[in-house]
């Protein structure tokens, strides 16, 4: 697989992928909803993503629903702060009067001894809540005989103590420690005795049915029990997710469950297994529990599954991040073309106007939060391309939002990508009423990015080509885009881009690219308040760009447009690469194409010198298409007498300017050892060498001894090979030359056919090897 790595002088960074990187699953994942701005935090465990999920860091407002139970047994009079300062980091010794705290004042000034001695005994037992005490399991056995005291302890104090709060908590810590000693008789003994599954009342309760659930042997009624405790308890979420079997039907689960509440908590665990469509679950949780917050969590994560597959391939280019094809194997008729992810791109189009269908039904005045609702409804507009309808509820939800509301950020985002999306082909602009926000906004790399594309796609290249640039540097939300082009097919499919200039070293055509530098340089000049704001070009960057403009005339044999442009840039600026080869690692600098380092009218790659160089040069991209110019003007010249000998200097250029020669870096920016295909126009001529064999044969119609005659019809023969190989290559994934290849060749090519029938006698001489070069080329007169 082909790689594109941008070796550029002054201002750009040296990017090599490394072999076999192919960018998949979040590295590609296309995002424009936070779901952190919503009051979803204690779910964030299970944020749509294209990884497994994992514990989060991120946690919403914490409930403190063990603090207010707290509270509640000391009449309401309690710093709730002070009681989870107790719980949270107070050890067995500061159990005691303590006139900073709230708690502990209340209840030694109560005679509180029942709660007291709870509190000291649970903080006994801490250490002993672990699997693993020890790494090294060298008290392993101590551990479990003081942990099976604690417990026959706590049963034991259970049933001794008066109050009935009290007797709970000594209960649940019964169950915990049975738990950690794998003693599930116990648990479900105690559980049984203290606890009722349909009375889960307060967070003791939930804490205790958490291991009713682990030591249930029914596994589809140990479903439900996790599915009420993941619906009532965040901090138990991703343990019950952890302990909940998927694989048990819904239906098996639901028959267990007794009222519509249950029966929502059973649908949000499957849902959240659901890594596909879930419009069918949604529907059941709303008929259920209209009001419930677990429902409007798998709605936003609906929409994290529908941004991804509707602009992850539309964006991007890529598949999906959780519906990729292995580039490295699986059905890789669908690697084909990228048209075929924008065709599955609008097949999840029609999924999200059935999803748009379903809020249209839903009564807002019944959920729990009816402003993501309204959120959800603008986002699937956009999606479904009613931008007008987007616009309007984002107005009408705008209206209604607390202003401190962080969902004001992704709704200003949201109206700036419908306002562009909205415009006609060939009349699309950066439009006035979006550049405020574009501006703050100018970090979020998809949010830019995707504005970018819109433009492309509805022909403003010139304005996407300002966002993409922007994107270049530090200081960026998140990690690098990766992106293909339209163009990708077959052969070329897996090769992508990561920044501006390799993508407009491989799509942009010189037409495209001249625009935009000149819409730069009159920007400049106008002191353009928007893009003076947002981002400006260095000059160094804008050089690049004029660089790469007479590049792409090159590729074209628009010889004398190139010759202007890299006139413009003047020699200094490509003694400065020159400079810098001299001064540094000349070797790597060579390799990246930053310098000549052999005078391509005279020198071949791997083949031993036979010309003398007579015109010594400063090679550069000026001196060089300088001197093509010339010369094929002399070999063209009916009056010149050595047309044949320019003929073929014109021939070692064309030929040293494909992936063959010496000086490839005429029309590239990097060279791949494990080929060079790509989507740029001039892939072909790159490849096959198809000017260096119309040039050779020039020199040969042009020349006067057999000799010479006989060496362009070798040339020829070579470039004939490489066209050959090309043919062959393009229509396979790797060109592995068989040990029959020489012979095959030697069939195949028709240049050594000539050779062999017309030059018989040079024939074993020039293609015994290249040692003969020298004197056939000598012989020319």
């Amino acid at each position: 697989m082909k790689k594109l790595a941008v070796f550029t002088a002054i201002l750009l960074s040296n990017i090599i992928w490394a072999c076999g990187f192919y960018p998949y699953g979040e590295s590609v994942r296309f995002s424009f909803l936070n779901p952190d701005n919503f009051p979803y935090r204690n779910y964030a465990s299970f944020y749509y993503s294209s990884l497994s999920f994992s514990q989060s860091n991120i946690s919403g407002p914490s409930g403190q629903d063990n603090e207010k139970l707290w509270n509640q047994y000391c009449k309401g009079n309690i710093d709730l702060d002070d009681i989870n300062r107790v719980l949270e980091e107070y050890s067995y010794s500061d159990i005691k009067p303590d006139i900073q705290n709230t708690f502990l004042t209340y209840l030694y000034n109560q005679k509180d001894t029942e709660a007291i001695a709870y509190l000291k005994f649970a903080k006994n037992c801490e250490y002993f809540n672990t699997w693993q005490d020890d790494p090294w399991e060298r008290n392993e056995s101590t551990v479990i005989v003081k942990r099976n005291n604690l417990l026959h302890k706590a049963v034991s104090l259970t049933e001794r103590t008066v109050h009935k709060d009290i007797k709970k908590r000594y209960a649940f810590l019964a169950l915990r420690l049975a738990f950690y000693q794998k003693d599930f008789h116990t648990v479900n003994t105690v559980y049984d005795r203290y606890f009722n599954v349909k009375k889960t009342e307060n967070i003791v309760d939930i804490w205790a049915l958490y291991f009713k659930a682990i030591a249930e042997k029914n596994k589809a009624l140990a479903n439900l029990y996790f599915a009420k405790v993941f619906a009532k308890c965040p901090e138990k979420r991703f343990v019950s997710w952890q302990y909940f079997s998927s694989k048990i039907p819904e239906t098996e689960v639901l028959k267990y469950a007794e009222n519509a509440s249950e029966r929502a908590a059973v649908l949000l665990l499957y849902g959240i297994y659901n890594p596909e469509r879930n419009l069918e679950n949604l529907k059941k949780m709303y008929a259920e529990d209209k009001g419930s917050e677990g429902l409007e969590f798998l709605l936003l994560r609906e929409m994290g599954k529908l941004e991804d597959w509707i602009f992850t391939p539309y964006y991007t280019l890529f598949d999906p991040s959780t519906r990729e094809l292995s580039y490295w194997g699986g059905d890789i008729s669908e690697n084909k073309s990228v048209q075929q992810v924008l065709e599955r791109s609008e097949t999840d189009r029609i999924y999200a106007r059935k999803v748009l269908d379903f809020i249209n039904t839903v009564d807002f005045s019944k959920v729990k939060t009816p402003e993501v609702w309204k959120f959800v409804k603008a986002e699937l507009l956009w999606m479904t391309r009613n931008y007008s309808g987007s616009i309007d509820q984002i107005t009408g939800l705008k209206k209604i939002l607390p202003s401190e509301s962080p969902i004001h950020k992704d709704l200003d985002k949201l109206k700036v990508l419908n306002i562009f999306a909205a415009q006609k082909h060939g009349n699309a602009v950066i439009p006035e009423i979006t550049k405020e926000t574009i501006i703050k906004n100018k970090t979020d790399q998809p949010f830019i990015f995707a504005l970018g594309r819109e433009l492309e796609y509805l022909g403003n290249t010139d304005d996407a080509a300002l966002l993409y640039v922007s994107l270049e540097g530090s200081n960026r939300e998140g990690s690098s885009i990766f992106y293909k082009s339209v163009k990708n097919r077959n052969k070329t499919y897996g090769d992508f881009f990561s920044d501006y200039f390799e993508y407009f070293d491989a799509v942009y055509t010189p037409e495209q690219l001249k625009s935009f530098i000149s819409k730069i340089q009159r920007l400049k000049t106008d002191g353009d308040p928007f893009y003076r704001n947002y981002h400006q070009l260095k000059s160094a960057q804008i050089n690049m760009l004029y660089d790469l403009l007479g590049t792409k005339y090159i590729r074209e044999n628009q010889l004398e447009s190139a010759l202007e442009i890299f006139s413009k840039l003047g020699e200094g600026y490509f003694d400065a690469q020159y400079n810098v080869w001299q001064r540094e690692d000349k070797e790597y600098y060579t390799r990246a194409g930053k310098v000549f380092y052999k005078n391509p009218f005279y020198h071949l790659r791997y083949t031993p010198d036979f010309m003398e160089e007579k015109d010594k040069i400063k090679l550069s991209k000026i001196t060089i298409t300088q001197k093509l110019i010339e010369y094929i003007g002399k070999a063209d010249d009916p009056k010149e007498k050595d047309r044949d000998y320019y003929y073929f200097l014109v021939a070692n250029c064309y030929y040293n300017m494909t992936q063959y020669g010496n000086a490839w870096m005429m029309k590239r920016y990097a060279l791949s050892s494990s080929g060079n295909f790509s989507i740029r126009d001039d892939n072909e001529e790159f490849n096959a060498v198809n000017k260096a064999n119309f040039y050779y044969g020039k020199a040969l119609a042009n020349a006067k001894t057999q000799k010479f005659r006989a060496l362009c019809l070798r040339m020829q023969g070579r470039c004939e090979n490489y066209r050959l190989d090309y043919e062959k290559d393009k229509n396979i994934d790797y060109l592995i030359h068989s040990d029959s290849y020489e012979e095959d060749r030697l069939q195949k090519n028709r240049y050594y056919k000539d050779l062999g029938n017309k030059y018989k006698d040079q024939y074993s001489d020039l293609m015994s090897g290249c040692d003969f070069f020298a004197s056939y080329f000598k012989a020319r007169r």
